[in-house]
Order: structure tokens, then C-alpha cells, then sequence
């Protein structure tokens, strides 16, 4: 899974899930103030005034150690992802840990993994603060704080506090061949048609066939389901099964897929869309009559880390000057 925008780049407008099984179908911290400056007493009491201790020294970024992991996805690993904080902190060693969607890092932080920072989407964000499982970001010691827009600030906070932080954001919509589909997409039913049976590939994700439901059926908030809604969203999906090649996981079997011709239409991230394109594949990125779905994605300290201030640094340095860049 490759999402590419990074939030210190740009600026994009912006989901509470309600989860769905698919069985049957397969404000801020305030600024540290400055310590009070020691002065000389106007008159001394005694012969010797005692000695003023030195306040701590902080060990040069280059040289401290120490080491990270972080609960992230495929391709988020890559060095390009990370940059600032491996130039700034050349000794620290950072692992990686893979999570498959939103749903599997939920569920590896809620049995007890020991990432240090894990990489939520937006409507999985209350669900790590409801069970404990998130550390309150001190924004008072993230240089970069203030390049981050406030409407993407406020998305991380729950309850007033900032829990998250945001760091990537674009859209879903349908990904097609053009030469297989050359009359065009313009609307998300088209993850049900008929006349694509065994050409659709959609994502493993119960939330986002939610969504799709209610954008195809005109609902409006798609976080605001109700039971019979619900009950058609599961009607949706059990029919779409028949249509459907297969379910996505990871965007680089979608990638392979579509590029070998087997998908001709898909859910997809502009991550596929674009290395797609890179390939010479003829592909569009559908806007659909509904609108395409936007998506937020966000970084969190594991609660009770023994790293917290590593973790914010880590994170300081993700909102850095290297990573302000567009993919």
C-alpha cells in the first residue's frame, strides 16, 4: 500500500467506520517557557553563595542511540518515507512492522504489540483512544507543529487532546482500463455492474464497502448507518461477490493485476493509480458522479512506551523539510 501525499506539502480538505463483516462474501500543549535566569542576590547572607548546578545537556541528534519500531504499511518502510529523522538520527536503529489495513494494526495494538508508533486512518482514530492504547502527542516539543494546517490538526484530537498527528492524505475512487472500459466510469456503482463480472477487483475492507454503499444509494454520512441500511449494504456486497475476481489486500497485487490485464476495474488509492501510469498501462482515475472518498492518514505513540520522547522525534522529523513533497 502506497498512500502519497505527505501533509507538510499541501493542503486538502478532508471517516468514522462502522464495520461491516464480509463473511458471506468472502487543544495542543502550551510552549515550555523559558527557565528563569539566575541572577546575583542584591546582598549576601554568607561569605560563599552555592553552587548553581548545570542543567541537563541534550546529546547531540547525531549521537543518540537508541531504537524504534513502527507499526506501519508496505511501503512506508522505504527509506524515502523517513528520511529526515535517518539523516538527523544516523544511530538510532528503526524496525518496521507490517500491517495488512486498518483493521489488522487495530487489532495488533489491541493484543499488545509493542510498535511504538503505529499509522491509523481517520476512522479508526477513537476506537485506540476508547481502549487506551494511544499516548497524548506534547506537541510542545515538535518543531514542525506549525507546519502542519490546523484543519488537519484538529482531526488528530479527541476529547481536546492531540492524540494523533496527521502525515498523509488523498482520495479513493474507481480505478479502470481505458482500453477494456473505453465508455468511461462516472459513478461507484460501477464496483456492481454486471457487464465487469469476473474483471472487479475490490478492497478487503468492510468500512469501505460502507461507504461505497451510501454513496451509491444517495445516504449521506456513511459514519450515520442505519440497521436497514446496513441490511442492504450486506445485500450489496453478498450479490457483488459474484462479479467480484478478487479482494485486495496490498495495492501492489492490484498494481499486477491491472497491469496484466485481469482487473479491469477496482477500488483503488492514487498510489495505483499513478504507478500505473508509470508503467504505461492505460488506466483512469474515475470522478465519480458521487464524489471520490477522501482520506486522512495519522501517526500515534503506543501508550505506556518506554521510548515517548524518541517516538516524538521520530515524528518531528516526519513532518520535516525533506518528506514536503508530493509523490
Amino acid at each position: 500500500m502506497k498512500r502519497v501525499h505527505n501533509l507538510s506539502a499541501s493542503t486538502c480538505g478532508v471517516l468514522v467506520v462502522i464495520t461491516v463483516l464480509l463473511a458471506a462474501c468472502a487543544g495542543a500543549a502550551p510552549a515550555p517557557t523559558a527557565a528563569p535566569t539566575s541572577a546575583a542576590p542584591a546582598a549576601a547572607l554568607s561569605t560563599s553563595a552555592p553552587a548553581t548546578a548545570a542543567p541537563p545537556t541534550e546529546v547531540p541528534a547525531a549521537e543518540q542511540t537508541g531504537s524504534l519500531t513502527v507499526l506501519d504499511w508496505a511501503g512506508y518502510d522505504q527509506p524515502d518515507f523517513w528520511i529526515d529523522f535517518k539523516d538527523t538520527y544516523p544511530k538510532v536503529d528503526v524496525n518496521f512492522e507490517i500491517g495488512a489495513s486498518d483493521a489488522d494494526i487495530y487489532s495488533k495494538m489491541k493484543a499488545g504489540d509493542q510498535a511504538d508508533i503505529f499509522h491509523p486512518y481517520t476512522g479508526w482514530l477513537q476506537f485506540y483512544v476508547d481502549e487506551g492504547l494511544v499516548e497524548e502527542i506534547d506537541t510542545s516539543k515538535l518543531t514542525n507543529w506549525d507546519k502542519v494546517p490546523d484543519t488537519f490538526k484538529q482531526i488528530g484530537q479527541i476529547n481536546g487532546k492531540q492524540y494523533f498527528i496527521p502525515w498523509d492524505w488523498g482520495f479513493t475512487s474507481i480505478l479502470y482500463r481505458t482500453d477494456k472500459v473505453p465508455e468511461g466510469i462516472d459513478s461507484w456503482a460501477a464496483l456492481l455492474d454486471p457487464k465487469y463480472k469476473g474483471h472487479i477487483a475490490m478492497w478487503d475492507d468492510g468500512p469501505g464497502a460502507v461507504a461505497v454503499s451510501s454513496y451509491i444509494h444517495g445516504w449521506g454520512d456513511e459514519t450515520k448507518i442505519t440497521p436497514d441500511q446496513l441490511a442492504q449494504v450486506k445485500d450489496d456486497w453478498t450479490k457483488q461477490r459474484a462479479l467480484n475476481l478478487f479482494y485486495w489486500a496490498g495495492e501492489p497485487e492490484l498494481v499486477d493485476a491491472m497491469a496484466k490485464g485481469d482487473v479491469w476495474v477496482a477500488y483503488a488509492w492514487q498510489g495505483a493509480y499513478a504507478t500505473l501510469l508509470g508503467q504505461g498501462v492505460p488506466v483512469a482515475y474515475a470522478n465519480p458522479q458521487e464524489g471520490r472518498n477522501s482520506w486522512v492518514g495519522m501517526y500515534g505513540i503506543r501508550k505506556g512506551t518506554p521510548d515517548y520522547d524518541l517516538a516524538l522525534k521520530f515524528l518531528d522529523e516526519k513532518l520535516g523539510t525533506a518528506r514536503a513533497t508530493t509523490s
